[in-house]
């Protein structure tokens, strides 16, 4: 029945026309990376922008080329390297241009009106095939524009945004031309190497394609061929099978969830964002890193970062039911598992693993003082588990290796006088003064106990650390506080600006402690406004991570407030973030925040429509997805709840929090029972398979999932229009 709901209520004309108001469009051409067009397929990608007002250019970037060098710091040795660009040059000077990026079918198409003629192009990185296409024609005496590929030097960007000496140790490039296909092949003196290919072909009728790929191999020198062999496969399929296949990817893609509010300047940023994540990963594509496929030449972020970025990249997945672009997180670390276990002191690798801020592709990077950070990634990996609620996942791949994560916290944990288990002196990430049980790790710590304990408990394990991980939980230092609230860690309060709320885990996003519980509301409330009240250091992700703590508080107002100051003062016009280069995990959590004001289901609760503005009349959310494994779906119209539709994949127990007035009526598969909690929430008892619709008593739900209509103001926000 969900599946005729969703067929019913939004064809494809729905899509394209509802996606069409959130396309970015830009004129004249975007003239920076910041600002510019950009596309992917998980792996390559381009940003499209204009440098002179003779050119147009293609950044190319492949996520997985970086250099190899022998070496345990990432940022120097192991890093992401440049590759170059794919320039069109106009005959005459541009007088006239503009960019869109069409969000339904993933391709950006554009114009430039020259003193000599017209140019006009459309362009994807196809879906499937790794392959950048454009095909384009031009009149007049544009007929000659030129087309070339520039290749970068395979240097360091950390060394070209600090200023250092280029250290180039790699041999120069090689170009040749193999049956029209000109190849530019960069080895890299550590093994291995990676090439682009391009080839250009009229295809009659004044059309020409544009096909260009890059491979990259290592150790072996295969890079030159995987990107030869791209092209004869590219060029064979043919432009109009390579768009019909791209589109049909991307079309079945978007309809996984449906959600629409309206802010529609909003609602604009949460659908790019969904398009940048499928544009930047994919299952078999891959980690989302800072840069994802869009390289930037100027950057000191080359490498993986594990104190927030990962962490926060991955979380819209979740509830936004696209689990399969998290699978290029949870491969990462099943996959580099040596890593981890060798990021630990040798003494103590036989049990633990652990990583460092940030790491190398292959996650090499020893943990330092910064001790949480893979204890925290594994609660990605848990909240991957939760919303499928996949068994075998839990025990084969997540058990292990949250087990792990936290015995290394067991190693370092020593009593104190007071009889109580203390941590070492460490960093709370991003914090500029070290402490003692720091409440980023005590929090974690907390959470990945009772975490190994419920799973003991569900899976029947019967692990020898039980009554260890019992003990710490009894015997486990309380959290350091003082008058604003929750402090950094031991002796150390919040005494300067602090962008990070590492401090504040206990309430978000562990949910140790919540505003549900009244005991703990005076404290929650100090901490926060101590916190994102202490102007200087905040950043965007400060105010992502302020507006999910208040959606959790029911505080909708505040909430949304912090989204709309993260997007006035932080947003790029394209929807990038930058702290110095990209760092694209801000945006995206943001739309993790969005889910917030929709639907959380933290502590075994489905709270829908927990946190909406007062002046939001209208929402619709469809096939979201909540912890438990169940597939969610709500209507608020005039400003009250006409119905919500919960489909359950795992069988688990339901329970809900909804704000219908008055008597409550349901239909479904079968006939259910309602039971009223003493918390005020509903109990429904959903099997496994069954699917339930809750409405008011007395009413005829409309069972559609259509756009709220838009504020035409606020129509296709992003991108830049003079």
């Amino acid at each position: 029945m969900q599946q005729e709901i969703v067929l019913k209520s939004m064809q494809s004309a729905d899509w394209e026309a509802f996606l069409g108001r959130h396309d970015m469009l830009w004129s004249p051409h975007p003239s920076s990376w910041e600002s510019g067009a950009f596309i992917g397929n998980g792996l390559l990608g381009a940003m499209i922008y204009s440098l002179s007002d003779q050119e147009l250019q293609w950044d190319i970037g492949r996520s997985d080329v970086t250099e190899r060098q022998p070496t345990n710091t990432p940022i120097y040795g192991k890093h992401r390297l440049p590759i170059g660009k794919l320039l069109l040059k106009t005959v005459g000077r541009v007088v006239d241009s503009g960019v869109r990026v069409h969000l339904w079918n993933a391709e950006a198409a554009g114009f430039t009106q020259t003193e000599a003629g017209r140019i006009e192009w459309r362009s994807f990185a196809h879906a499937d095939q790794h392959a950048i296409v454009v095909e384009w024609s031009a009149t007049g005496g544009e007929s000659s524009c030129q087309w070339s590929f520039v290749p970068e030097r395979p240097i360091n960007p950390r060394q070209v945004h600090r200023k250092e000496p280029i250290t180039d140790i790699n041999p120069p490039h090689i170009t040749e031309c193999v049956d029209g296909i000109e190849i530019v092949t960069q080895k890299l003196q550590a093994g291995g190497e990676f090439a682009t290919a391009w080839k250009t072909t009229a295809t009659g009728a004044g059309s020409n394609v544009l096909l260009l790929s890059v491979g990259s191999s290592y150790p072996e020198n295969g890079g030159r061929e995987e990107a030869l062999q791209a092209i004869i496969k590219a060029d064979k399929t043919g432009i109009a099978e390579l768009t019909a296949s791209h589109r049909a990817w991307w079309h079945h893609y978007y309809p996984e969830s449906f959600l629409s509010i309206p802010d529609t300047r909003l609602e604009s940023l949460y659908w790019i964002q969904m398009y940048k994540l499928a544009s930047g990963t994919r299952a078999d594509r891959p980690l989302l890193d800072l840069m994802g496929p869009w390289f930037y030449i100027d950057t000191p972020w080359p490498a993986i970062w594990w104190n927030l970025n990962v962490q926060l990249t991955y979380w819209p997945v979740y509830a936004s039911n696209r689990l399969h672009l998290g699978e290029s997180l949870t491969w990462f670390l099943e996959h580099n598992l040596d890593s981890l276990i060798g990021n630990v002191p040798e003494e103590y690798r036989h049990d633990s693993a652990a990583i460092g801020r940030s790491s190398s592709y292959d996650g090499v990077r020893n943990a330092g003082e910064e001790l949480g950070n893979l204890p925290w990634i594994c609660h990605n990996y848990w909240l991957h588990y939760r919303h499928c609620m996949d068994e075998s996942m839990l025990r084969d791949r997540i058990y292990p290796l949250l087990r792990r994560s936290i015995n290394f916290y067991l190693h370092l944990l020593q009593p104190g006088a007071d009889e109580k288990l203390h941590l070492p002196l460490a960093i709370s990430p991003e914090y500029p003064d070290k402490a003692e049980d720091t409440n980023y790790d005590l929090s974690l710590l907390r959470w990945g106990c009772q975490t190994l304990l419920y799973i003991c408990d569900r899976l029947n394990l019967e692990d020898a650390l039980k009554p260890r991980w019992e003990e710490v939980l009894d015997r486990l230092a309380d959290y350091p506080v003082d008058d604003t609230g929750f402090m950094i860690g031991k002796d150390v309060p919040l005494s300067v600006s602090h962008r990070h709320y590492s401090h504040l885990f206990m309430i978000y996003p562990l949910y140790l402690i919540s505003w549900e519980q009244p005991e703990h509301r005076d404290i929650i409330w100090k901490s926060l406004q101590h916190w994102i009240g202490f102007k200087g250091a905040l950043q965007g992700y400060s105010y992502t991570g302020a507006s999910s703590i208040y959606s959790s508080m029911g505080k909708a107002e505040e909430a949304v407030q912090c989204l709309n100051d993260f997007m006035k003062q932080y947003l790029k016009p394209n929807t990038m973030y930058m702290e110095s280069g990209p760092v694209i995990e801000t945006p995206l959590s943001a739309a993790a925040s969005i889910h917030d004001l929709m639907l959380q289901s933290w502590g075994d609760k489905i709270r829908i429509f927990p946190a909406i503005p007062a002046h939001w009349h209208d929402v619709t959310f469809h096939g979201l997805r909540a912890e438990g494994g169940f597939l969610v779906s709500a209507v608020k119209q005039e400003g009250e709840t006409r119905f919500i539709l919960i489909h359950s994949e795992a069988g688990e127990p339901c329970r809900i929090q909804t704000d219908i007035a008055g008597p409550i009526a349901c239909s479904g598969s079968r006939a259910f029972t309602l039971t009223s909690n003493e918390d005020g929430s509903i109990q429904i008892d959903l099997n496994k398979g069954e699917f339930v619709i809750i409405y008011p008593e007395g009413s005829e739900p409309d069972l559609a999932f259509m756009p709220v209509p838009a504020n035409p103001d606020r129509l296709n926000s992003f991108g830049s229009r003079q």
